[in-house]
């Protein structure tokens, strides 16, 4: 979504960095449903601006998504985490239910979770650094 929306909304370009490296292989990478009905909400609201299609080329990037099971809500109902809410908890149960150990995410909130690390898209060198290892 920030990578569609970027020069709209001026939203962190360096998503479409990521999803490039994602694309190419470079990076490995997963969303889950919960994830792609966020964005799905957002475009099919038009706010902001320049979302048309974002969903469905997310959801062919992103294939097979990750499910949100009876697991992953137990484990984002007893998560505690001040400042997530209810989706952003569900990330972070689908994370750690999948083993992933890495959320990219503009949303400061997720600083707080000890067991997944966040980067945020606006943090150039971050980003690089996750894109290009050394």
């Amino acid at each position: 979504m920030y990578a569609s929306a970027a020069a709209d909304a001026g939203l962190p370009q360096a998503c479409g960095e990521i999803l490039e490296a994602i694309a190419r292989g470079d990076l490995q990478a997963g969303t889950s449903v919960a994830v792609l009905e966020e964005v799905w909400h957002l475009e099919l609201r038009g706010r902001p601006r320049g979302l048309a299609g974002v969903t469905a080329d997310a959801y062919r990037l992103f294939t097979p998504v990750l499910s949100v099971t009876d697991e992953i809500l137990s484990g984002a109902l007893a998560l505690e985490a001040d400042g997530l809410g209810a989706n952003d908890r569900i990330h972070v149960a689908t994370c750690t239910a999948n083993g992933i150990d890495t959320i990219i995410s503009a949303d400061a909130a997720f600083d707080s979770i000890g067991d997944v690390r966040h980067i945020d898209p606006g943090d150039a060198a971050a980003v690089q650094r996750l894109i290009a290892p050394s």
